[in-house]
């Protein structure tokens, strides 16, 4: 995967620096926010899935990433993770405080794109132009509860592939066995769902390997599609309250996620948005 070089060009104090990205094979320019040191596609969900589309066609693997609090938490720790969402080929803010502090820094994000919704939005592509799916991950049953979800949704989508594997850590053993399952089945959408930053590291890793045009970390969509966990109401998520309706739900696993790890991250960037000079808020021309 091509790594881009980032330059700095200084400008006039009164006005935002610009951060320009050389990317000699990128086809379309990219306006990226930094946020948290994690670089955001100003883009809403209809120009992200043009992007998608523009992937399936331009014979590269292609990483999608759906960037939140605890992502921008995590990303302050592990640097791997950072370069890895900052390298994807198109990284979305799934969060309304990221949408919030955009705002504030003066270069506004048009709107969130919710993981699970650009989900959905890709599996309709695949259905109406015949990509085919490959879902990867979850707990047990869960992946292949999402297949016949999705397959009952979309009467079209070509699901070639499922696989679910062993809870714990991946050795090269349980590596090479989910490569060969997925180059098998040689889908045009790979979605993974491992947990972050598990997930977007695997892709980040095999990318290459995978010979997939669109991969993408997902999260808990399939458990949401398999209904063993449910969606806050449209209120709550255009409210931003969606983590407090998952909390609710799961307090024992997401208590320290939520309060512990992402409130504090919002109030370090929310400091952020009054001091320019910390970075935050820069845009990026690639």
């Amino acid at each position: 995967m091509a790594t881009a070089a980032l330059t700095l060009v200084a400008k006039p104090a009164a006005e935002p620096e610009l951060l320009v990205q050389a990317h000699s094979d990128c086809e379309v320019e990219r306006q990226r926010i930094n946020v948290g040191g994690v670089l955001v596609d100003q883009v809403d969900l209809a120009g992200a899935l043009d992007r998608v589309q523009g992937f399936l066609t331009n014979g590269r693997s292609n990483q999608v990433v759906t960037i939140n609090l605890d992502f921008l938490s995590l990303a302050q720790t592990n640097q791997d993770f950072r370069q890895t969402l900052t390298e994807a080929d198109l990284a979305v803010a799934d969060g309304m405080p990221l949408v919030w502090l955009c705002r504030l820094y003066g270069t506004p994000l048009a709107e969130r794109v919710a993981g699970v919704d650009l989900f959905s939005e890709c599996c309709d592509l695949a259905s109406a132009h015949g990509w085919s799916v490959f879902l990867l991950g979850a707990g047990p049953g869960i992946a292949d509860q999402a297949a016949l979800r999705l397959v009952e949704r979309y009467p079209d989508l070509n699901v070639v592939g499922v696989y679910t594997p062993p809870l714990g850590p991946l050795g090269p053993e349980e590596d090479a066995r989910m490569l060969g399952k997925i180059r098998e089945a040689a889908p045009d959408f790979l979605f993974v769902a491992l947990g972050a930053p598990r997930q977007d590291l695997w892709i980040r890793e095999h990318l290459d390997e995978l010979h997939v045009p669109v991969s993408m970390g997902v999260g808990c969509v399939f458990d949401l599609l398999a209904g063993s966990v449910n969606r806050a109401p449209a209120w709550m998520q255009r409210a931003g309250l969606e983590w407090a309706f998952r909390l609710v739900q799961e307090p024992g696993r997401l208590w320290r996620r939520y309060l512990l790890n992402d409130l504090p991250m919002f109030v370090r960037l929310l400091l952020a948005s009054r001091q320019p000079e910390a970075g935050t808020g820069l845009m990026a021309t690639t």
